[in-house]
């Protein structure tokens, strides 16, 4: 999903890439065991590569992203209102070739975070309504933005801070750094401070409402090309504590009742 107005990166839904047109332009990718780069884009995706095997391999159920059906890896010369984003059907990650090398580090973590929703099994099923199926989507989004930050700070505690600080200076993220290091700080949890950015993220209401206008979009989206009839899953009761959960397996808090955007 690639949205306006400053997003860091999003989640491609499922169902949307077949027929849509790409969006992106000059794409450039290389595919696992991302060892035999021949140009200089190939050359960077393979440092990176290098640098998540190192920084997340405190983290196997990240780590392994990487040595298990990996996924295509891909620099794009532009890519349209996003940074990078996740395309699960095609099982790749685009990356704006801009980034700078922190930057698309902390980008590359939040995306890993979204093939392993996938792996989960957190994806929106097809059985969902559209409102639930938004409401898993933004979910995903503030679980994926808020563990970022967590090993974000674990690498700035270990006497790295380029990933953190990548993110501090982005605008959409400035919000859930300070209400992660105001609840660090006050309490030294990092359990509960992942949970103040993931309650933080629905607080940035421009963010929060772009993407479940982009949900409901992409939904229905689907419907028109495979003339679905319309659903009415609910949400499973267990969904958010398999969603909530750190790298090494242990949950944090998320905010079970987060409504959906107040609608305009």
């Amino acid at each position: 999903m690639a949205l306006a107005g400053g997003v860091l990166a999003g989640l491609l839904p499922v169902g949307t890439g077949a027929q849509a047109q790409p969006d992106f332009e000059g794409l450039e990718c290389l595919s696992a065991p991302f060892d035999s780069p021949r140009t200089p884009d190939g050359q960077r995706i393979a440092a990176l590569v290098d640098w998540l095997r190192s920084r997340l391999a405190p983290y196997p159920p990240l780590s392994e992203l990487l040595e298990v059906d990996p996924p295509e890896l891909c620099l794009a010369e532009r890519i349209f209102a996003a940074q990078a984003y996740y395309e699960p059907n095609e099982h790749r990650i685009v990356f704006r070739e801009t980034l700078s090398p922190a930057f698309m580090g902390a980008v590359a973590i939040h995306e890993l975070r979204h093939v392993h929703q996938s792996r989960l099994g957190a994806c929106p099923h097809p059985d969902l309504s559209m409102e639930a199926t938004a409401s898993v989507t933004l979910a995903m989004e503030a679980d994926a933005s808020a563990v970022s930050l967590a090993i974000a700070w674990q690498l700035r505690a270990q006497g790295e801070p380029e990933t953190w600080d990548a993110l501090a200076a982005w605008p959409s993220y400035a919000p859930l750094v300070q209400a992660f290091e105001t609840e660090l700080r006050a309490r030294g949890d990092i359990a509960l401070a992942t949970g103040a950015a993931f309650a933080a993220w629905y607080e940035i209401e421009w963010l929060a409402e772009s993407y479940y206008v982009a949900a409901c979009s992409a939904y229905l989206d689907r419907q028109d090309e495979t003339h679905a009839l319309p659903r009415y899953g609910s949400i499973e009761p267990d969904f958010r504590e398999t969603l909530c959960r750190l790298p090494d397996g242990s949950a944090y808090p998320c905010d079970a009742q987060a409504a959906r955007p107040e609608r305009r």
